[in-house]
């Protein structure tokens, strides 16, 4: 029976009218100190409602709702034709029962024929008990006045006997039950202190003491559609009982700004608006807060933060805080040690009891603080706000607030794709695989707002859990991923395939030569250190022809191999004899894994296989000149060709053991560029801005193309891209960009369309152009370094990551 609440609670995470005062006809029948009184109002409809509601027919594994409808398993035979309570108690430690009540009718309990009901009759207290045993369940009935009432506990129904007649309803409940609104099919009737042990039962592994000085009663209209939960109504407060609301009755409501400092990979935060801290808080005098008209508390990559929202950039917090020691430089502002370990403690008490100051950052009008876990976090979330790409600037968030008022007292704002594993956690372990299970891919926030009137002892509140597919923001890129090195970054980011999930990973090295494999979460897998940066790029190869993907990599000292886990895979690494001058190139000459490692240092070059051990039949061996690249290997109709390019201009055309395979007539004054196979032809250019081809006879010919000396060239076998001081050629068209120091222009083919990306790095901004030189919408992006393009998850958008600020790497999603 520890497991029957589930489906409660998806009822409370799912109303506030006027009316004429209601009769309590039901409602003094129900049990006293009820944990839960769920008014229904349309039993029909309200089943109904809960059938077809798309979000409840999601979920993959319901088996607390079949513990709950076993628990209420005689319910099933009774069909009442006007409202009805269902209510819950605790009776004893961690245990709950529940009792229903209705108006009695002919036709209102109907036991199926195939049942074997056994009944007895219990004489008690001039009434009489039905108790009713079907299987093994037994409850217990009686009649009074017309009315139905039963119950899974005796004791429950004996309480109802003897205080029904005499039964005074308490004034609090009084006012909440005036507001109901029964066209709604459902109302829950709840009193926090009496509903919070249900909730630490539902939740044992959570703190949920807040919620039994919450406030004094609630009624919440229950609203189910198709797509949507939701709930309205009003809680009330008391002073004398130190109701949390209290500190908000002298205080008038206020639009909540907050979201424009918190990411949009959140997981959850509350904030409170005022017109004025001492209205909030009389107690605590503090000149720093006369001008504060918001606070708020957030947490995202597991760490938590607060956040003080001014009414403007020139306050006196900011103006004193601002003369704190700097402890590293953001974007545009500087991240700073507080010198008060007691600032602002115990000033947002009942909603912020612990407040982390050791560190914060001046964004304009707010200020955000956090410990020293969170530090390197300000730097994520000060980027996020200076590219406004924070939460208040996603569409699907724009859309969820339409549905809110526009001013209210309290928010609290969940993200119901990373809060799932928190509430996973928080159950019982029965149900945690249940929880992760639930697909809530269309519903990505639930958002819970309170409005007081300001003088009142009382609060609107209203609930939401609605289907968005709006996406976060459309025609645009998404920074959503940021992650902070030990050291500043030294290579280009790239993604690399887990051969486990067949997704992608990060692999990238700092400053100190430690290369870091990180998760598409963000998580950094592991660190290794290397004896030096790393030469172009990380390639990956399957040693052991079993699907085992491992990591291969040169420094001039070192060739590594590594292991899914990051360790050597022997008899690697292997030392350079001297240094290691390019990149290793990996040759697969059929596909069939028998891997050739190719190593260039100055004039000398070495093949050697998967074992480490040198090829004897490859003959080439170096020359008497540098060579200016990594070697090349290509496939042409049924040949292999290997290019070489000496820095005196030779070209080197050979077959797989070395051997000349074309004799080029002449030298090449070479640029830097690589060779490529475009139109069927061996393809460079040279440093007068010539694009050089080579045909199968090792004729030269040469085509000017609009660059001069210190220009970049890339290509595939059909297009070719060049760059020249601040002009970018895709085929045919031009695009002239701002002056400006430019990475070389990069070439990706996704899904058979051609992206063409180039970062200008003294701007810090990425560009992004399709094969016809159109810039994609969203671009430019902040980054500082050549882009890594790929889909590493499941949905078919694309990332890409980059370099952000010194020592961190960003990961972007194109929506």
């Amino acid at each position: 029976m520890k497991r029957i609440f589930i489906l409660l609670l998806t009822i409370l995470i799912v109303g506030c009218t006027t009316e004429t005062p209601k009769e309590y006809s039901l409602v003094k029948f129900a049990p006293q100190d009820a944990a839960v009184i769920l008014q229904i109002n349309d039993f029909e409809g309200f089943k109904s409602e809960l059938k077809n509601n798309q979000f409840l027919q999601s979920f993959k594994k319901p088996k607390f709702k079949q513990d709950f409808n076993a628990f209420v398993d005689y319910l099933k035979y009774i069909t009442p034709t006007s409202k009805s309570l269902l209510c819950f108690n605790e009776l004893g430690k961690d245990s709950f029962e529940y009792t229903f009540v209705t108006k009695s009718h002919p036709e209102l309990l109907v036991l199926d024929s195939l049942q074997k009901a056994i009944t007895k009759k219990i004489p008690y207290n001039d009434a009489t008990i039905v108790e009713t045993k079907i299987g093994d369940r037994v409850n217990y009935t009686f009649y009074a006045d017309s009315i139905f009432v039963n119950s899974s506990s005796q004791l429950l129904i004996e309480n109802c006997i003897r205080s029904y007649k005499k039964a005074i309803i308490p004034e609090s409940l009084k006012k909440v039950y005036a507001t109901i609104d029964e066209s709604k099919s459902a109302t829950l009737l709840a009193t926090p202190k009496h509903i919070s042990p249900l909730i630490q039962h539902i939740f044992p592994n959570a703190d949920t003491k807040f919620v039994k000085t919450f406030g004094e009663q609630m009624a919440l209209d229950i609203d189910i559609l198709q797509d949507e939960i939701s709930f309205t109504g009003i809680i009330t407060e008391n002073d004398s009982l130190g109701h949390a609301l209290s500190s908000l009755k002298n205080t008038s409501p206020r639009e909540h700004k907050m979201a424009k400092v918190i990411p949009p990979f959140f997981s959850h935060f509350t904030t409170i608006a005022f017109d004025s801290y001492k209205s909030f808080n009389p107690e605590k005098e503090n000149s720093l807060l006369d001008a504060l008209e918001e606070v708020s508390t957030f947490s995202f990559n597991g760490n938590s933060f607060t956040g003080l929202r001014f009414i403007s950039s020139s306050n006196e917090a900011a103006t004193q805080l601002k003369n704190n020691p700097v402890q590293s430089n953001a974007r545009y502002s500087f991240i700073r040690e507080n010198e008060d370990a007691t600032l602002f403690q115990d000033h947002f008490s009942p909603f912020i009891k612990q407040f982390d100051n050791q560190y914060f950052i001046i964004l304009d009008e707010y200020i955000v603080f956090t410990n020293i876990d969170g530090l390197k976090d300000l730097l994520i979330l000060s980027i996020l706000y200076k590219d406004e790409q924070t939460l208040a600037y996603q569409n699907n968030y724009q859309e969820t607030i339409k549905n809110l008022s526009d001013e209210s007292s309290l928010v609290t704002f969940i993200n119901t794709e990373k809060f799932k594993k928190t509430i996973s956690e928080s159950v019982q372990k029965s149900y945690r695989k249940e929880i992760i299970s639930i697909n809530v891919e269309d519903y990505p926030f639930a958002a819970l707002q309170f409005t007081n009137e300001k003088g009142s002892n009382y609060a609107h509140v209203h609930g939401l859990l609605k289907r968005n597919t709006i996406k976060p923001t459309e025609n645009s890129v998404s920074q959503f991923l940021n992650i902070v090195l030990d050291n500043p970054v030294a290579t280009d980011p790239q993604f690399v395939k887990n051969h486990i999930t067949k997704r992608k990973e990060i692999v990238v090295q700092d400053e100190s030569n430690i290369l870091y494999l990180i998760s598409t979460q963000g998580k950094i897998l592991w660190k290794k250190q290397l004896d030096g940066k790393i030469l172009g790029t990380i390639s990956q190869v399957d040693l052991y022809k079993n699907g085992r993907l491992q990591l291969a990599m040169t420094t001039p000292q070192s060739f590594y191999i590594l292991d899914r886990k990051g360790n050597d895979v022997k008899p690697f690494p292997t030392k350079a004899t001297s240094e290691y001058t390019q990149a290793v190139s990996i040759f697969d000459y059929d596909t069939s894994k028998k891997y050739r490692f190719v190593f260039t240092e100055g004039t000398k070059v070495a093949m050697r296989d998967k074992a480490g051990k040198k090829v004897t039949g490859f003959k080439f061996s170096g020359s008497e000149n540098n060579f200016i690249n990594s070697p090349q290997h290509f496939r042409v109709l049924t040949k292999d060709y290997i290019t070489f390019q000496e820095s005196n201009g030779k070209l080197h055309i050979l077959s797989r053991t070395g051997a000349p395979r074309i004799t080029v007539k002449k030298n090449i004054e070479f640029s830097d560029n690589k060779m490529y196979i475009h139109n069927n032809l061996f393809t460079t250019s040279d440093r007068n801005g010539n694009l050089i081809q080579v045909d199968s006879k090792g004729q030269i010919d040469k085509t000017k193309l609009p660059v001069e000396e210190n220009h970049d060239v890339t290509m595939t076998s059909k297009t070719l891209v060049s760059f020249f001081e601040n002009k970018l050629r895709i085929k045919d068209k031009t695009v002239e960009l701002d002056f400006g120091s430019y990475s070389k222009p990069e070439i990706f083919l996704i899904r058979n369309k051609i992206y063409v990306s180039i970062t200008d790095v003294d701007a810090q901004k990425v560009y992004l152009y399709d094969s016809n030189a159109k810039l994609i919408p969203g671009f430019p992006a902040f980054g500082s370094s050549a882009i890594d393009l790929e889909n590493f998850d499941k949905d078919p958008k694309l990332e890409f990551i980059t370099k952000g600020e010194k020592n961190t790497i960003l990961v972007y999603k194109m929506n």
